[in-house]
C-alpha cells in the first residue's frame, strides 16, 4: 500500500482549517481527514481531531480491539468518535469540523463520516467514482452528484458534523477493495472547487503544481498493490 497526501491553503482564510492523518503498520491504513467549518477554534479542533483518531486507533488495537472484520472495525470507529468527542470538548475545544476516518484492512474499506469530507474511488481517465454523498443541505434527498452540488451555493451549509452540542453519529460505508486500485479521500475544497481535469492531475503523486483555491482544499490518495 502506498499514499501520499496534500493540502493547500484557500485564499479565503489566513489560516488552513484542513487536517490530514495517515499510517500503515503493514497491515492496515488508516486514514483521517478533517475540514475545520468557519467557527473560531475549528482549525485547531480539525487538526487536533486527527491526531486523536490516528493515535486512539493504534491504542485500541494494542489493547485487543479486532478490525479483521466489517462489523467489527465500524463498532471500533463508533467508539472512537465518541470517544473523541467526551475528549475534546471537555478539555475546552471549540468549533465544529466536517471529518472522515478510513480503514484499509483485509481487502475491504471502512469510512465513517459526517460532514462534507468524501472518499472516493479513481478511475481509468483519473475521474473519481465517489462512494459517499455529502451531509448537507443542497443533498438533503441524497440524489445529487456531486458535480451538481459543486455549483449549489446551499453544500455549504453542512447538515451533520463533529460539534458540542450533538453526540457523533457517523454514516458508515464499506466495500471491498480490489488489486490495483486507487482511493481518494478530500475535503470540499477538493471535489467541489476544482474541475475533473484539476482533480485527475492532483491525483497523481509526481504532480507538484498548487492549484489555486478558494476554500482550503486537501486530500490523500491511497493506492492498492497490484
Amino acid at each position: 500500500m502506498i499514499f501520499f497526501s496534500r493540502t493547500v491553503k484557500g485564499q479565503a482564510r489566513e489560516d488552513n482549517r484542513d487536517a490530514l492523518g495517515a499510517l500503515f503498520d503493514g497491515v492496515r491504513g488508516v486514514f483521517v481527514i478533517a475540514d475545520g467549518t468557519s467557527r473560531p477554534g475549528s482549525g485547531d479542533l480539525a487538526r487536533t481531531l486527527t491526531n486523536h483518531l490516528i493515535n486512539d486507533y493504534q491504542n485500541r488495537l494494542a489493547q485487543g480491539f479486532s478490525d479483521s472484520s466489517r462489523e467489527s472495525v465500524a463498532l471500533l470507529l463508533r467508539g472512537l468518535m465518541q470517544d473523541a468527542h467526551a475528549s475534546l470538548y471537555s478539555n475546552g475545544f471549540e468549533g465544529s469540523a466536517s471529518y472522515l476516518v478510513a480503514v484499509v484492512v483485509a481487502g475491504f474499506l471502512a469510512v465513517a463520516y459526517e460532514g462534507d469530507c468524501c472518499a472516493g474511488v479513481v478511475m481509468s481517465g483519473g475521474t473519481v467514482s465517489w462512494l459517499t454523498a455529502p451531509h448537507c443541505l443542497a443533498n438533503w434527498r441524497r440524489d445529487r452528484s456531486h458535480r451538481q452540488l459543486a455549483t449549489d451555493s446551499g453544500r455549504h451549509h453542512i447538515s451533520r458534523c463533529f460539534k458540542a452540542r450533538k453526540q457523533p453519529d457517523p454514516e458508515i460505508v464499506t466495500r471491498a477493495m480490489g488489486k490495483g486500485e486507487k482511493l481518494v479521500l478530500a475535503t470540499d475544497g477538493f471535489w467541489a472547487d476544482l474541475s475533473d481535469m484539476v482533480q485527475a492531475r492532483l491525483l497523481e503523486a509526481d504532480w507538484t503544481a498548487a492549484p489555486e483555491v478558494d476554500d482550503d482544499a486537501s486530500w490523500i490518495v491511497v493506492q492498492m498493490p497490484a
